[in-house]
C-alpha cells in the first residue's frame, strides 16, 4: 500500500528531478584527498550502483579528517540529501558520522547512523536527509567526527566516527512547494516534541572542545516539530556549567576513569574551562537560535553514585562534607542518598536553581526519574510523623496511604520552594520560568517516591509532568514486539486525569531509544488517543543519538503532525520506504562476489 500523499518525509513528496554529485573527489582542498587509506586524508574510492557512479569520500576510526569544501554550483531552495555506506558491524565502529555544513551557515549539523545491516550481508548506500535550504552561493563542508585520545598526531591519537559520504543529492522545490513548505514551518499547532540532552554524551564519545562542536548538538532541530530543549545542568552538587556553587565536571587531579568515554568527558570540560567557554551557555544560545525553548535539567538524586560510574565523587564533595544529611531506611541504616527531608538539602539545591535561573533560561526541571529515592525513614521525619499519628512509620506496610502522604509533603514542600523562586527570578522577564518534573506515570509508583503530584497540579506549582515510563522504578525498556513503553492509553489515564481542567501539560517520554519509524507513529499515536498534546524524548540527542538524519529520525521530527499520523493509521499503516539502494561495486570489488564465513 502506498504511503499517504499527505506525508512530507524526507523529499519523497517533492516532483523535481534529482541532481546527484557523485564525484567527491572534486572536493577541496585536494591535498586533504588520497586514493590510498592515510591517517588525516579522507581516501577516495570508486563505487557503482545501479544507477549511479562515482567516487565516494571515506575515513576510518582513527583517520581524523581535515574538514573539506565541496562546490554545489546551484542557486535557490532545494532538498538536501546525503547518501552514505552505513557501518554493518561494532568492529566498524559505534556509529556513522559526518558533521556538515554549507557554507553560509553558522554552525554544524551532525549526521550519524547506528549500524545496519541487510539480512542478505549485501551492502546498501543509505540516504540520509538533511534539510531545505536556499543553496545559491553555497558550498557544502564535509567533516569527521574526531576526538583526541592520545598523544602526538600518529596513530591511535585520535577516536573517530567513521564516516562515508556517497553522494549529495539535491532536490529544486517549486513554487508551489516551496509556498507549501514555508507554510508547513510556520504552523505552531505541530510545536509539541521536546527535546532532552544529558549534556555528557557528546562529551563522552566525542570529547567535545569548541563553541562550534557544542553547536551542532542543537542545529539538527531546525526543520522539526521540537519546541523545546531541556538541557541538563547538573545533578547534586556536580554541575554541566560554570558553577560557583557547586563541582565542576573537570574533576581534576582524577587520572584513571572506569570507562575511556569519561575521561575524555573530563579532559573536555578542562579544554573548555582553559578556554573560558561554557558549553550550558553556549547551548542555551543556540537553542533559542533555532527557534527552541530552553529548560534547564536537575537530577535531584545525584550526589553519589556506585562503581563503575564512582567517578563522579572524585574530589571535595557534598555528600562527604555532610552525612548528617544522608538518608535512612526502615531498619536506621544509613544509605548512599542525600535526604531532602533536611531543610539544607533543600535550600542548597534551591541555590543552584537559582543560580541556573540567573540565565535566559525558559524553564528548570526536576528529574526524579534518575536513582531516587530522595526521601525515606529519615529520623526527623519519623518523629514527627509518630508525633501527629502516634505510631512509628517504620512498624506500618510500606504502602501506608497516611504515611505516604505525610512523606510527600516534604517534596511538595520542595516544590512551592522551586516555584516560588522561580517567580522571584522572572519578575523581571517577559515570561515566566516554567516549572517541569520528570515523574512517573501511575498514584502509587509516585507516592513510593514521594511525589504527591495532584497537590502539585492543585496549587499551580508545576507547569509540565513528563511521566517516564509506564513501569514501576522507571525502567523505560519493555520486551514486548516493537518494545514501546505506551502500550495502551489508559497506562495514562491517572496523569490525564491529574491535569484535568488545569494549565498544567503531560508530555509522556517516548522509549525505548531505538525504534522503527513505524512504531515512533504508533507510539504517537497512543500517547495522542490518551489525551496528551506533547511527547518527551529522552536522549534525543547527545552525539546523534535520536537527532541523527537517519529514516527513523525524519519521521520522530515530524511526529507533532497529527494529521499525517492520522492519515497514515487509516491508510492502513504502510510501511514508511527507507531510501536506498544496493551498491554494486566498491573500490573495484565487485560486491555479488560473496565470500562466505
Amino acid at each position: 500500500m502506498a504511503v499517504p500523499l499527505t506525508d512530507r518525509i524526507g523529499d519523497a513528496w517533492l516532483s523535481g528531478t534529482p541532481r546527484y554529485l557523485t564525484d567527491l573527489d572534486r572536493a577541496e582542498p585536494a591535498s586533504a584527498i588520497r586514493s590510498t587509506p592515510e591517517l588525516r586524508h579522507w581516501r577516495a574510492m570508486s563505487y557503482r550502483t545501479d544507477s549511479l557512479s562515482g567516487t565516494m569520500l571515506a575515513a576510518g576510526l582513527e583517520t581524523a579528517a581535515p574538514t573539506v569544501r565541496l562546490p554545489l554550483d546551484a542557486r535557490g531552495l532545494h532538498a538536501i540529501s546525503i547518501g552514505t555506506v552505513p557501518i554493518r558491524t561494532p568492529a566498524e565502529g559505534l556509529t556513522l558520522g559526518m558533521p556538515l555544513k554549507l557554507s553560509g551557515d553558522d554552525a554544524y549539523s551532525f549526521l550519524t547512523m547506528e549500524a545496519y545491516r541487510r539480512p542478505d550481508h549485501g551492502v546498501d548506500v543509505v540516504e540520509m536527509y538533511w534539510k531545505v535550504a536556499d543553496l545559491t552561493g553555497q558550498a557544502l563542508d564535509i567533516g569527521q567526527a574526531s576526538a583526541r585520545a592520545g598523544e602526538g598526531d600518529g596513530a591511535g591519537a585520535f577516536a573517530c566516527a567513521a564516516a562515508r559520504v556517497v553522494y549529495i543529492k539535491l532536490v529544486p522545490l517549486t513554487d508551489a512547494e516551496i509556498a507549501a513548505w514555508r507554510a508547513d514551518q510556520a504552523r505552531a499547532d505541530t510545536r509539541r516534541l521536546f527535546a532532552h540532552n544529558d549534556a555528557h554524551f557528546a562529551q563522552y564519545l566525542f570529547r567535545l572542545t569548541s563553541a562550534d562542536d557544542v553547536r551542532r548538538e542543537i542545529e539538527q532541530y531546525h526543520e522539526s516539530d521540537f519546541s523545546r530543549m531541556y538541557w541538563e545542568a547538573g545533578g547534586g552538587d556536580l554541575m554541566s556549567y560554570f558553577s560557583s556553587i557547586g563541582r565542576r565536571h573537570t574533576l581534576d587531579g582524577l587520572e584513571d576513569y572506569g570507562r575511556r568515554g569519561d575521561r575524555m568527558h573530563a579532559e573536555s570540560w578542562r579544554v573548555f574551562r582553559d578556554a573560558g567557554v561554557d558549553p550550558f551557555d553556549v547551548a542555551l544560545e543556540q537553542t533559542h537560535a533555532v527557534g527552541l525553548e530552553f529548560h534547564a535539567g536537575y537530577r535531584v538524586a545525584g550526589f553519589q553514585y556506585p562503581p563503575p560510574l564512582d567517578h563522579h565523587n572524585h574530589g571535595d564533595t557534598y555528600f562527604v562534607r555532610h552525612p548528617e544529611f544522608y538518608g535512612e531506611d526502615r531498619e536506621g541504616n544509613r544509605t548512599p542518598r542525600i535526604s531532602y527531608s533536611y531543610p539544607e538539602v533543600r535550600e542548597f539545591v534551591l541555590s543552584l536553581l537559582r543560580e541556573m535561573a540567573e540565565r535566559p533560561i525558559d524553564g528548570v526541571c526536576l528529574l526524579y526519574n534518575r536513582r531516587p529515592p530522595v526521601v525515606e525513614y529519615e529520623l526527623p521525619l519519623v518523629e514527627e510523623f509518630a508525633r501527629e499519628f502516634g505510631c512509628d512509620p517504620r512498624t506500618l506496610p510500606e504502602d501506608d496511604p497516611d504515611w505516604l502522604a505525610y512523606r510527600a509533603g516534604t517534596l511538595t514542600q520542595f516544590m512551592r520552594d522551586v516555584r516560588a523562586a522561580m517567580d522571584e527570578a522572572s519578575r523581571d522577564r517577559p515570561r515566566r520560568i516554567a516549572v517541569s518534573a520528570i515523574v512517573a506515570a501511575s498514584e502509587a509508583e509516585n507516592l513510593m517516591q514521594g511525589l504527591d503530584l495532584a497537590t502539585w497540579v492543585r496549587e499551580g506549582l508545576v507547569d509540565t509532568l513528563i511521566p517516564y515510563s509506564a513501569r514501576t522504578n522507571f525502567r523505560p525498556f519493555f520486551n514486548e514486539p516493537g518494545g514501546m513503553v505506551w502500550t495502551d492509553s489508559e497506562q495514562l489515564r491517572f496523569l490525564a486525569e491529574t491535569v484535568a481542567d488545569s494549565s498544567c501539560l503531560v508530555a509522556p517520554n517516548v522509549m525505548p531509544r531505538s525504534m522503527s519509524a513505524e512504531d515512533y507513529r504508533r507510539q504517537a499515536a497512543t500517547i495522542y488517543a490518551a489525551g496528551a498534546e506533547h511527547l518527551f524524548f529522552w536522549d534525543s540527542a547527545g552525539g546523534g543519538c535520536r537527532a541523527n538524519f537517519g529514516h527513523e529520525w525524519n519521521v520522530l521530527r515530524r511526529l507533532g503532525h497529527v494529521d499525517e499520523i492520522q492519515a497514515w493509521l487509516e491508510a492502513g499503516e504502510p510501511e514508511l520506504p527507507r531510501p536506498s539502494m544496493p551498491l554494486r561495486e566498491w573500490d573495484g570489488w565487485d560486491l555479488s562476489y560473496v565470500t562466505p564465513g
